[in-house]
């Protein structure tokens, strides 16, 4: 999907200009990201850490019922006191974007609302789901890059996709003890008690550097997110 929207960008690139420029193949890619978030959210509730949790185990007991009844707010009263969603988990998440330079995001903050939890990005998903050519014009490049944000939050910030993307070094720890900037691979014992730290006692804490590294990075060709220490 980050693929899909890089190679669009490759003919029309995101500026302040463009942000709201939108067509079809926008529509798509929005429609298939924001599908794919749904899918996380539920195989989220199935980790086993999380399986005394009851907000994990409401969202489990509408999977019986082909999660009939099912909507994101299942997924902010679930998630959001794990991992604080709406803060990103204390990390900060950019895209960098080559006509405009990097773009921060939160693309949950809407859950740390009281009630419209929804974050926009997800309502005009919604809109264009039921009635695409009435709001064909919020499938456009704001909100299908923070939906694309969203998703890669969920794959940056979730226990089991964390320790993938580390095993595919993905995820880095940042050296800037020799006056630069060096991204290392974490060796396995320290990851382990990056992960142990983490879990510690069902505590679910954000995951933090050890030794002498100063943050965690997680970057692909669009994204990076940075776990301070």
């Amino acid at each position: 999907m980050e693929s899909e929207l890089l190679g669009f960008f490759e003919y029309v690139p995101y500026t302040d200009k463009n942000a709201k420029i939108y067509s079809p193949k926008l529509l798509a890619l929005l429609m298939q990201i924001c599908g794919y978030i749904d899918t996380i959210f539920k195989e989220m509730a199935e980790y086993g850490e999380f399986k005394g949790i009851k907000e994990c185990q409401d969202i489990m007991e509408l999977k019986s019922k082909n999660y009939e009844g099912y909507n994101i707010t299942h997924a902010q009263e679930a998630f959001e006191k794990i991992y604080r969603l709406s803060s990103n988990n204390g990390a900060t998440l950019k895209a960098k974007l080559r006509w405009f330079g990097e773009k921060e995001f939160t693309p949950f903050k809407n859950f740390a609302r009281a009630k419209e939890i929804s974050p926009d990005w997800w309502r005009s998903y919604n809109n264009v789901k039921h009635n695409w050519s009435g709001y064909l014009e919020q499938a456009n490049m704001d909100n299908t890059l923070e939906a694309l944000a969203g998703a890669f939050l969920l794959n940056a910030i979730h226990y089991p996709s964390i320790e993938v993307l580390w095993r595919d070094r993905v995820l880095k720890g940042l050296d800037l003890s020799s006056g630069g900037s060096i991204l290392c691979t974490i060796p396995d014992n320290e990851f382990s008690l990056v992960m142990q730290s983490a879990l510690y006692e069902g505590k679910f804490e954000p995951i933090k550097p050890f030794s002498a590294l100063d943050a965690i990075i997680i970057e692909t060709p669009l994204f990076w997110i940075k776990y301070p220490c």
